[in-house]
């Protein structure tokens, strides 16, 4: 014990629970840190501060701060000098599918996926946030996968599904041809753009990057991020 903290072993947990009647379950999850997703962006896009500066950025408070730090030396431990590998390892340790706490809606027959963004971003009018996925690949690529994910990133994530359940109906799992909407913290707003074509913001071409590559679009991730 140190400073009036203990780490108990997983045993003792398990006895402490047993004297009260419970049981201690330890479940395996995909990870989905927005932490993870931060951390990318500081170590590979000039416009995100340094670790040592995340402390004065309005973007994070101190406990993502701490957070994003430590994601820092666990992607430079396990990707070294290689940018592509930081920003795919992110995308896994990210993804918006596996994030607690995310909403999954399923598209209708004859909803096409230009009228599923335009769901998505009136659903998101209001709120804070941005949308990702198949729909910042046709922003910044003038292409991507139809049917794919529309991704929703916001901060209040019951508005924003209640908005979608009028015309969408909820599912249980992830839907790769509907709309996601997961919580994030504010950072994964920086830099978002506004689009040309549709009244919503964009996640930024790195954010935009880190999440293709979590959903499993590696190529479409690639060709964001050729030439940096």
């Amino acid at each position: 014990m140190s400073a009036g903290k203990t780490s108990p072993s997983l045993e003792t947990l398990r006895e402490l629970a047993l004297a009260v009647g419970l049981d201690v379950d330890v479940n395996l999850v995909p990870a989905s840190d927005p932490a993870a997703a931060i951390a990318a962006r500081v170590v590979t896009d000039p416009a995100t501060p340094a670790a040592d500066d995340l402390e004065g950025w309005d973007e994070t408070s101190p406990e993502e701060t701490a957070s994003i730090s430590a994601w820092v030396g666990r992607l430079e431990r396990l990707a070294g000098n290689d940018p592509r590998r930081v920003l795919a390892l992110a995308g896994r340790y990210s993804a918006p599918q596996h994030r607690r706490g995310a909403r999954f809606f399923a598209s209708k027959p004859g909803v096409t996926q230009q009228r599923l963004i335009e769901i998505a971003s009136g659903a998101l009018k209001g709120q804070v946030g941005a949308l990702s996925g198949v729909v910042a690949a046709k922003v910044y690529l003038g292409h991507a996968p139809d049917p794919g994910p529309v991704v929703v990133w916001v901060s209040d994530t019951g508005a924003v599904a209640e908005r979608l359940a009028v015309t969408l109906r909820e599912a249980d799992v992830y839907q790769p041809a509907g709309v996601l909407v997961a919580p994030t913290i504010s950072a994964y707003f920086a830099d978002m753009v506004k689009s040309p074509e549709w009244a919503h913001s964009v996640v930024s071409p790195v954010q935009a990057a880190i999440d293709l590559y979590g959903l499993g679009y590696d190529q479409l991730a690639d060709e964001i991020t050729e030439g940096w």
